[in-house]
């Protein structure tokens, strides 16, 4: 994750990496999730009126330097509309209640980890966040209907030569894959073995 930024691309390059972000997987090919793409004085609207702006001046001042910021957004009504349709009526799936798990959730959340790869592949600087406060104040600014959701905000441009790993990462361990990596049943690591085993420190 990039916390200093220095320049960055265009916002037509962003728009051709968000076309291929987008073609993550998507529950009943529902299609519900969107990107609203922020540049130029809309990215200054919204550190103004996130109140992401003044956080980051306090705690990681280079975030500012990002030239886009993307919302991943999330849209239930394309998915309870879709799962009415007569080929997924039978599912039982035509309310937002009925959903164990809520599926415009995930796969906006993987078109979100579709972009940061991108980012990457493409040697720009990325940084994931949540909205700040109350999503609705930013997200009614910039026109996003009521029912849809955010599920995070995606800083992009170019890394800083001055950037250096920070957050959570730099002082908490990785967990070890004989930790998460499980077969056939979950196993604790005090429990026995996981199933999975590795001596690489990467992992």
């Amino acid at each position: 994750m990039t916390r200093t930024f220095s320049g960055g691309p265009t916002l037509h390059e962003v728009l051709e990496v968000c076309d291929v972000a987008r073609r993550a997987p998507s529950a009943g090919f529902s299609q519900g999730c969107h990107f609203l793409v922020l540049d130029g004085p809309d990215k200054e609207t919204f550190f103004e009126v996130s109140g992401a702006g003044t956080w980051f001046a306090r705690r990681s001042p280079g975030v500012r330097d990002c030239t886009q910021i993307v919302l991943v957004l999330a849209d239930p009504d394309a998915y309870t509309d879709r799962y009415s349709e007569p080929d997924k009526i039978d599912r039982g799936l035509s309310t937002r209640e009925t959903w164990v798990c809520p599926y415009w959730l995930t796969d906006a959340a993987m078109a979100a980890q579709n972009l940061l790869l991108l980012c990457e592949d493409r040697r720009w600087g990325a940084l994931l966040f949540g909205l700040h406060g109350d999503p609705r104040v930013t997200l009614d600014r910039f026109g996003v209907p009521d029912a849809v959701h955010c599920v995070g905000a995606v800083a992009i441009g170019h890394r800083s030569p001055g950037d250096r790993p920070s957050g959570s990462s730099t002082v908490r361990s990785r967990r070890g894959a004989n930790e998460v990596v499980h077969v056939g049943r979950w196993v604790s690591p005090s429990g026995g073995p996981a199933g999975f085993a590795t001596d690489d420190p990467e992992v």
